[in-house]
């Protein structure tokens, strides 16, 4: 099931339970917003070329998978979407590492092995405590000099991450979303009412005024979760003086990465990612 199925899926339980209904809707909202398969594959065990180390922030362990960069060599700090766990990006994973990038790509609360609930404000702390420790992963690395990428979720998670103080060398954001309530605008209207009461934000049109790094936005045309719309929305905010968006032809949420695209990726991160 999709992540867009699953989040339908949620919201349309919570509106049959009714306002009554709402004395359990964080639990529900929890699995709607964060549908993370928790189980934990070491990477090698998928052909990754990458180990498992772990970081420790408020009382939890979250299990993060890293490859070293080749001398000079960029460094992408991968924040994934909202379904599944580290192994269902292990393609992409080893895609960086083929080109020679530095990974670090960390599981939120409650993903591949990491412990906790996920929240916003718990996976913020976490992310806000991984970068300022990222030197002790990729020893050197000033993590002012890493290149972020943030799908889906995770855009919303690096915008987050950027508002907080971050200073990235350059973002790359994968379908991007305004804010998760315009995400249940746009793909449930019929749960409109229901937005007032959800925790999980995501503010991202917000705090992408306060990024500056060179930014490069991905949307398919065709993405019914996430309209482009959203996207374009996120790159405006952007106060980024170098910006561009590239709009994929016929791509919905989940095929984004394909052959005409991907050199547009690499060139990207090794133009200002570069150390």
């Amino acid at each position: 099931m999709t992540s867009a199925k699953r989040m339908m899926k949620a919201f349309l339980l919570i509106a049959v339970l009714g306002s009554g209904g709402w004395l359990g809707l964080g639990a529900l909202e929890t699995r709607a917003v964060y549908p993370f398969d928790s189980t934990r594959i070491l990477p090698a065990t998928l052909g990754v070329k990458a180990r498992e180390m772990t970081h420790v922030h408020d009382n939890q362990t979250m299990v993060l998978w890293v490859a070293q960069p080749r001398a000079r060599a960029p460094v992408v700090l991968y924040l994934h979407g909202n379904a599944g766990n580290l192994a269902t990006r292990a393609g992409r994973l080893q895609r960086f590492i083929d080109r020679g990038y530095g990974v670090i790509a960390p599981a939120y609360r409650g993903s591949s092995g990491s412990t906790g609930t996920p929240s916003e404000t718990a996976i913020t702390g976490d992310m806000i405590s991984l970068y300022n420790s990222l030197g002790d992963y990729v020893p050197g690395l000033n993590p002012n000099a890493v290149v972020i990428y943030g799908e889906s979720l995770g855009t919303g998670v690096a915008l987050k991450l950027v508002a907080s103080g971050a200073r990235p060398a350059a973002v790359v954001l994968e379908a991007p979303f305004t804010s998760l309530p315009d995400v249940v605008r746009a793909s449930v209207p019929r749960m409109t009412p229901l937005i007032p009461r959800m925790t999980s934000i995501w503010d991202s049109a917000h705090h992408a005024e306060k990024l500056r790094a060179p930014l490069l936005v991905l949307h398919g045309t065709d993405d019914t979760l996430i309209p482009i719309a959203q996207g374009r929305a996120v790159l405006n905010a952007a106060r980024s003086t170098t910006k561009q968006i590239v709009a994929i032809n016929g791509a919905g949420h989940h095929d984004i990465w394909r052959g005409d695209v991907l050199p547009r990726i690499w060139r990207f991160i090794e133009t200002y990612g570069r150390r």
